[in-house]
């Protein structure tokens, strides 16, 4: 018995192409994560300034984030303090290399599971 020709036709452009990525233009804007999996992201210039954001360290405190994601064309001058927060309160942190990147966004504290919160943007 043969096969559904469309689904021979989807197993090959996935034996081609590979397994079709969920929401792709939402990921680049968010370092790689999903929109809903987001507590809070700073912007390149925020991850820049001197003082570390409290918005950034409460998300780190709070029980649903898991890990950091930085922008990994940041100096590490920038990115350090928030890196010591992740040991601080026993994260993770992850350096995100991508040029499909795209926005402003420098860091993201994110959750393994949807959390849907809806202002996740610190003020300046």
């Amino acid at each position: 018995m043969l096969d559904d020709p469309n689904d021979v036709e989807q197993r090959l452009t996935v034996g081609i192409h590979g397994t079709p990525e969920l929401k792709p233009e939402e990921k680049v804007l968010y370092l790689g994560e999903f929109r809903e999996r987001v507590l809070k992201v700073l912007t390149r210039e925020q991850v820049a300034e001197r003082a570390i954001y409290p918005e950034i360290e409460e998300a780190l405190k709070d029980s649903r984030s898991t890990r950091l994601l930085l922008d990994g064309d940041i100096k590490y001058d920038h990115r350090g303090k928030y890196i010591q927060l992740t040991h601080k309160y026993n994260k993770t942190y992850t350096m995100v290399n991508d040029p499909k990147l795209k926005g402003e966004i420098g860091l993201a504290v994110v959750s393994d599971d949807a959390v849907n919160i809806e202002n996740i943007y610190v003020a300046e």
